[in-house]
């Protein structure tokens, strides 16, 4: 943070612009986060400089102070810089072991919490998002109480399916739509309602007869829960995890 501040201090005395402050969506998108939240997950509007820096970062209880030792040192890209995944310590997440014991979690329970984001390397600007936490979620995940509306043949209507809680939202892209022939169905995926609803527009008009919505394994909850298995589970069991499968068919257009 102090050689942004630096960087920007002397392009302003160089007579230099400014670049055009970076924009980041921080999610868990919604309200409020249970208190065994595995992840935080940066979307910028460019890519940034890899290996991200955490240091970047700040988790500040409700008084503003920084929670420490509640953040890894290594943050997680996507190829194109974009997408930043920084974990929670899952050894203080997980009860039972260690970090836990010896620290407990980091998020507690009826308290609030602030995630700080400063732009860039080069930005001092900060970002800043805060939640209530909420208790521990420790059941898997459970697609079969989703809740889907159809959408109507012959239309690009999105297919829009209520999760009924938050995912992961770089699990958006570990759901998917198939046709009658097995074949995946082009379109163009969003989250919303604090990442609590799925959506899905095709880039065709919809077909008749039935469609499938399938998930895979790895899909999660911002808490690290699976369909197999809760993150508190043995780690054997999610061997066995397998993805979910819905089907619907394209309502009349009448």
């Amino acid at each position: 943070m102090k050689r942004a501040c630096r960087l920007a201090a002397l392009a302003a005395l160089a007579g230099l612009p400014l670049a055009r402050a970076a924009s980041v969506e921080i999610h868990p998108a919604g309200p409020a986060v249970p208190e065994n939240l595995l992840r935080f997950e940066l979307r910028f509007d460019r890519p940034q400089r890899l290996p991200f820096d955490v240091e970047r970062l700040k988790l500040l209880d409700g008084d503003g102070l920084e929670i420490q030792h509640a953040l890894l040192d290594v943050a997680l890209s996507d190829t194109d810089g974009q997408r930043i995944t920084v974990l929670l310590d899952p050894g203080r997440v997980k009860t039972g072991v260690g970090p836990n014991v010896d620290a407990g979690r980091a998020l507690k329970e009826g308290s609030t919490v602030s995630l700080r984001v400063a732009r860039s390397d080069a930005d001092p600007s900060q970002v800043v998002r805060t939640w209530r936490v909420t208790a521990a979620v420790v059941q898997p995940l459970q697609p079969e109480l989703w809740q889907l509306s159809p959408p109507r043949r012959g239309t690009r209507d999105a297919l829009a399916v209520d999760l009924r809680a938050p995912i992961s939202s770089a699990g958006e892209r570990l759901i998917a739509v198939v046709d009658g022939h097995g074949r995946r169905v082009d379109g163009t995926i969003t989250l919303g309602d604090g990442d609590a609803t799925w959506r899905f527009q095709p880039s065709r008009p919809w077909t008749t007869g039935p469609h499938r919505l399938v998930t895979h394994p790895g899909l999660e909850d911002p808490a690290g829960n699976r369909r197999c298995a809760a993150f508190e589970a043995p780690i054997q069991r999610a061997a066995t995890c397998e993805g979910a499968s819905m089907t619907f068919t394209p309502r009349s257009a009448s």
